[in-house]
């Protein structure tokens, strides 16, 4: 019963709920509660697979004892211990984990190497272009056309061009500054970085080609309302208008004009009404659900195996 409720979890999550959740108006109301929603549905969704092929090596009784020990699973097998069923259900439990882990790890790689190239390659063209800066906090190289952006690394710099720095007046780039600064400290390339690797790590799933996309979104709400409280909405709302069209410098990068920049503009100078604390409740209460009913219904057999048959005999 374990791996059929963890199948149908995974496919309501992966159809029905991330469209759902992608088109919600309340997003743009409460952005981190949505970005919450978004990473824990992704966790949620692998979680779910790894523990649908876990709980096939486990859910036939005669198969507890194959995932005790890698000798056990080879003597028990040699000696024919295990009738057809239990054989096949470890089998097929035993390949999903190994392609899911396969497809993580080769997931892994393949970004590891694309960041490190690309950090790689950002530095040098920092190092190259890069001019004394007369901005506090930040890298300027020379370019005309006006942008700033976070660049990854150990330490995050954010690095703005020469263009920006001569258009935009001083309350505006104070607001790009700590746009750029809320991505750092919210550590934004992390969460990116996750929705990224998913998506590369399994390019067929629709739910997490959208759930790159609406991280992306979100985190770019996020760092305009921290923003918003050391900066004047308007300035950031006018320095947006001002790098509509960013330095091509590669992608991924958390630039102040990423994101749907119409959408950003718009909630920038009309600002939503926050989400009532009801309704956050609520979402919250939903989000917490779906992060523990992985683990919740990987146990189901094993806990209804001791109430349901005491509850009959009653």
């Amino acid at each position: 019963m374990s791996p059929l409720l963890l199948i149908a979890f995974t496919l309501v999550l992966a159809l029905v709920a991330a469209p759902r959740l992608a088109g919600a108006s309340w997003v743009v109301r409460a952005p981190r509660l949505a970005l919450t929603a978004w990473l824990v549905g992704s966790c949620a969704v692998v979680a779910a697979s790894l523990l649908t092929g876990l709980n096939l090596l486990l859910y036939w009784d005669r198969t507890h004892d194959l995932v005790s020990g890698a000798w056990h699973f080879c003597l028990d097998s040699l000696l024919g211990r295990h009738d057809a069923p239990a054989q096949v259900a470890a089998v097929v439990g035993l390949v999903t984990v190994a392609a899911l882990c396969y497809r993580m790890g080769l997931g892994v790689t393949r970004m590891a190497a694309v960041q490190r190239a690309r950090r790689a390659d950002l530095r040098m063209l920092v190092r190259l272009a890069g001019i004394p800066s007369p901005v506090p906090g930040a890298t300027v190289v020379r370019h005309d056309q006006p942008a700033a952006y976070l660049m990854p690394g150990r330490a995050t710099d954010i690095v703005i061009t020469s263009g920006a720095v001569d258009q935009l007046r001083a309350p505006e780039l104070h607001a790009v500054l700590a746009h750029e600064r809320a991505h750092a400290s919210g550590r934004h390339y992390h969460l990116t970085h996750w929705v990224r690797f998913l998506e590369q790590a399994f390019p067929g799933v629709a739910a997490f080609t959208l759930a790159r996309r609406q991280v992306e979104r979100l985190v770019e709400l996020c760092a305009d309302d921290t923003a918003a409280r050391s900066a004047e909405r308007i300035d950031l709302a006018r320095a947006l208008v001002t790098m509509a069209q960013p330095v091509g410098a590669g992608g991924g990068l958390l630039a102040v004009s990423g994101g749907d920049s119409l959408e950003r503009l718009h909630r920038l100078l009309a600002p939503p009404r926050p989400l009532a604390a009801a309704a956050k409740a609520c979402v919250a209460a939903g989000v917490a659900a779906v992060a523990v009913a992985p683990l919740a219904m990987a146990m189901f057999d094993r806990c209804c195996g001791s109430w349901v048959p005491a509850a009959l005999s009653l």
